[in-house]
C-alpha cells in the first residue's frame, strides 16, 4: 500500500485511545427531550449488518463485530472515496492516488449548499466530517460535542457536519440548541450521497481525516456507548499527525 510506513502508528494510537475513552461532562447534559444514547438506526434497517464497502487490511480487531448492524465498514487508514455527483463511489487508479488531499476531499463533500458560514479552508487540517438529520435526538446531542471541538480544535481541525433534512428544518430544530447556535461548519444535502456511500445506517456517523494523504484515521458514531469520540483521541491523533508532517 502506498505510504504505508505513515498509518501505522495510527493502529497503535487507536488501540491505546479505545482504553483512555472519557466523555466531557457537558455532554451529558441534556434537555428532558433530548435524553437519548447512541446512535438512530435509520428505518428499514433494524437488526441488518452494514454492507462490506472496501474493508482495510489494518482494521482494528473486532472493530465491526461490536459495532454489528450499525458500524459503516471502515476505511480506517484508506484514503477516502471520491464521489460523483450521484454519491457513487469511483474506481482508484494510479492518477487519483495522487490528487492532492485537499481536491480528494471535494471530491468527497458532497453537498447542495452551505448553511451559516462559507466554505472552509482545509489546506494542512484534519478534517471530521459527521453526517446527520434534525429528527434525530442522538444527532442534536452530538451537534454540542461539534461545535466544542471546532472551538478547541479551530487552528488544526476543520469540523464539517452534513444534514439530510433542509434548511427550514435546521432553524426550527426540536430542543434548545438551534441552527444559529451551530458555530461548526454545516452544510446541507437532502440526497444524502456521502452517507449513503458509506453505507451508515445509523447516525450522527463521522470519519476522522487526517490531512497528508486524506486517509480515514477513525470512523463510527461519536456518542456510542463504550466507544465515544473523545477530546483524548483526537488529541492524540494530532499529536500523531504533527509528527509526521
Amino acid at each position: 500500500m502506498r505510504k504505508m510506513k505513515f498509518y501505522l502508528p495510527f493502529l497503535l494510537l487507536l488501540g491505546v485511545s479505545i482504553s483512555l475513552i472519557s466523555v466531557p461532562a457537558f455532554a451529558e447534559e441534556a434537555d428532558d427531550d433530548e435524553a437519548v444514547t447512541g446512535p438512530a438506526i435509520l428505518p428499514g434497517h433494524e437488526g441488518k449488518d452494514a454492507t462490506q464497502v472496501e474493508a482495510s487490511p489494518f482494521e482494528v480487531q473486532g472493530a465491526r463485530k461490536r459495532m454489528k448492524g450499525l458500524y459503516a465498514d471502515s476505511w480506517l487508514f484508506m484514503q477516502v472515496p471520491i464521489l460523483n455527483e450521484k454519491g457513487e463511489i469511483q474506481p482508484e487508479t494510479d492518477e487519483t492516488a495522487e490528487i492532492p488531499t485537499t481536491e480528494r476531499l471535494k471530491g468527497f463533500l458532497k453537498f447542495q449548499e452551505w448553511y451559516g458560514k462559507p466554505a472552509p479552508k482545509l489546506d494542512g487540517k484534519f478534517v471530521l466530517v459527521e453526517v446527520w438529520a434534525t429528527w434525530c435526538p442522538p444527532c442534536r446531542r452530538s451537534l454540542k460535542l461539534l461545535n466544542h471541538w471546532a472551538e478547541k480544535y479551530g487552528d488544526d481541525l476543520v469540523v464539517i457536519s452534513i444534514c439530510e433534512t433542509d434548511r427550514k428544518a435546521i432553524d426550527e430544530m426540536p430542543g434548545a440548541l438551534k441552527g444559529k447556535d451551530l458555530t461548526h461548519y454545516v452544510a446541507i444535502d437532502t440526497q444524502r450521497r456521502v452517507a449513503n456511500a458509506l453505507k451508515v445506517w445509523g447516525i450522527p456517523h463521522a470519519v476522522l481525516i487526517e490531512p497528508k494523504y486524506g486517509g480515514v484515521i477513525w470512523e463510527g458514531m461519536p456518542n456510542q456507548p463504550e466507544y465515544e469520540l473523545t477530546d483524548e483521541i483526537i488529541d492524540k491523533v494530532i499529536a500523531i499527525g504533527k509528527m509526521n508532517r
